[in-house]
C-alpha cells in the first residue's frame, strides 16, 4: 500500500446531547458550509447519539464531473481525540464481496462464464459434492446466496450460534487459527450442499470463495493478482488489499465490539469474502466506477439475478427502491468494524461509510445515514 497522504483540515466539533442532558463533543472535519455538509452533519448527529459509536469516515460521490466529498467523525481510538482522515484504513468486511462479484460480472461480459452454467466446469478438477438432487451450483446461485453452500469453511455454525455474542470473535478465531487460504480447496472437497441450489436463500461466505476460485481458473491467474490487474490498478486504488504492510499499521483504525472492547482484525482466511482493507479515498474511486452503468461490466454487476428492483439481488449487490428511486447497497461487519456502500445510479450519487465499531445496529444505521442525506440533497 502507498504511503499515507494526510490532508490538513480544520477541526470543528459536533455537539451532541447525551442521555444525561450534558453536552458531548465529537471531533469532525465537516466545515458545515454547503447543503451536503449540513445534511451530513445532521445525520451524523443522529448516528453518534448512540454513545457506543467510536468513529466514522464517509465519502460522497455526487456526480461524475465533481470531486468526492470526504467527512470524518469521532476517533480512530476510543478515548482519544484522534480524528480519521480519508487515508485511514478500515476493514471493508463483506463489502469485499462486491469486488468478487465485479470480477465475476467481467467474466460473464467477456463470455468466460455463464450465469446458469454448471459452475463446477470453471473449477479445477472434479467436484461431485457441489450438487444436490442432480442440480449443480451456478454463478447465479452462488452470487445470490442460494447455492446451498455452508456459511463458512471451516464450519462456524456453532461459534456463530452460541448466545454469548461478546466471545464470538474469540470462538471464530479459534476455528480459523490453523486454516489458511491454501487449505480451502481441500476443505471444499469435503463440504456438502445443505439445500438444492436455487431453492433457499442462506448467507454464505464460502460461496464467494468458490466464485473467486472460478475467476482465478478462467483467467489463469491467482484471484488477488487478477483483482489488482482488473480493478485496483486501473482505479488507482493503491491503498486497498488483503493485508496491511507493517509500515502502514499506524494508519489502521482500531475496531471495537459492542462492549467497547478493542477487537481483533480478521484472519487471511476472510479473503474474497470479507478480507479487504481500504480507505475512503480509494473507495470513492470504486463508487464512481459503480455509478457508471454505461460500462457493461457495471451493468452486469447490477443486473437483477433474483427477485426484482424493489427487492432483489444483483451480482452480490442488494437492490430496492427508495421513494421510487433504484438503490443498490452492500454492507459488512467484521469483529470490530462496520461498512456500507450505497449507490443511486440514476442520480449519480454514491456513499462509502466506514465505522470502527460493531455496536448493535451500526450497519443498518450507516445505510440509513446515506439514505437520509440522499433525500435531503436530491
Amino acid at each position: 500500500m502507498a504511503p499515507a497522504r494526510f490532508a490538513s483540515q480544520a477541526l470543528v466539533l459536533l455537539v451532541l446531547a447525551t442521555a444525561s442532558g450534558q453536552a458531548a463533543t465529537v471531533p469532525t472535519d465537516n466545515p458545515r458550509r454547503t447543503a451536503l455538509d449540513n445534511a451530513i452533519g445532521s445525520a451524523a448527529t443522529a448516528f453518534f447519539a448512540d454513545t457506543c459509536r467510536v468513529g466514522l469516515s464517509l465519502a460522497v460521490v455526487d456526480g461524475a464531473a465533481t470531486s468526492p466529498h470526504f467527512y470524518d467523525y469521532g476517533s480512530t481510538i476510543r478515548g482519544r481525540r484522534q480524528l480519521a482522515t480519508p487515508d485511514t484504513l478500515y476493514e471493508l468486511a463483506s463489502v469485499t464481496k462486491t469486488f468478487t462479484g465485479m470480477l465475476a460480472a467481467k467474466a460473464v461480459h467477456e463470455g468466460r462464464m455463464a450465469l446458469d452454467a454448471d459452475f463446477r466446469t470453471y473449477l479445477p478438477g472434479a467436484w461431485p459434492n457441489l450438487q444436490k438432487n442432480g442440480r449443480p451450483i451456478t454463478l447465479r446461485t452462488l452470487a445470490t446466496h442460494t447455492s446451498g453452500m455452508p456459511r463458512d469453511i471451516p464450519d462456524t455454525d456453532a461459534a456463530m450460534s452460541a448466545p454469548d455474542v461478546a466471545s464470538r470473535p474469540a470462538r471464530l478465531l479459534a476455528v480459523e487459527r490453523d486454516f489458511t487460504p491454501a487449505d480451502f480447496p481441500a476443505a471444499l472437497h469435503e463440504a456438502s450442499l445443505r439445500t438444492v441450489p436455487g431453492a433457499t436463500e442462506a448467507y454464505s461466505n464460502a460461496a464467494m470463495k468458490v466464485i473467486a476460485m472460478g475467476v482465478a481458473q478462467v483467467y489463469g491467474a491467482p484471484f488477488e493478482t487478477w483483482l489488482r490487474t482488473a480493478i485496483l490498478q486501473p482505479l488507482k486504488m493503491s491503498d486497498t488489499g488483503f493485508a496491511v504492510a507493517e509500515s502502514q499499521h499506524a494508519r489502521l483504525a482500531t475496531g471495537y465490539d459492542r462492549n467497547g472492547v478493542p477487537a481483533p482484525y480478521h484472519t487471511l482466511n476472510a479473503g474474497p469474502s470479507w478480507g479487504l482493507y481500504s480507505d475512503t479515498r480509494d473507495m470513492a474511486r470504486y463508487v464512481a466506477r459503480h455509478l457508471d452503468e454505461a460500462d457493461p461490466v457495471i451493468a452486469q454487476a447490477h443486473a437483477i439475478l433474483r427477485g426484482d428492483a424493489a427487492d432483489g439481488r444483483g451480482m452480490i449487490w442488494n437492490a430496492s427502491l427508495d421513494r421510487g428511486e433504484r438503490v443498490l447497497w452492500h454492507g459488512g461487519g467484521s469483529f470490530g468494524m462496520s461498512s456500507q456502500v450505497v449507490l443511486y445510479p440514476a442520480t449519480g450519487q454514491g456513499f462509502v461509510l466506514l465505522a470502527n465499531d460493531t455496536c448493535p445496529g451500526t450497519e443498518s444505521a450507516l445505510k440509513a445515514l446515506a439514505m437520509t442525506v440522499h433525500a435531503a440533497t436530491r
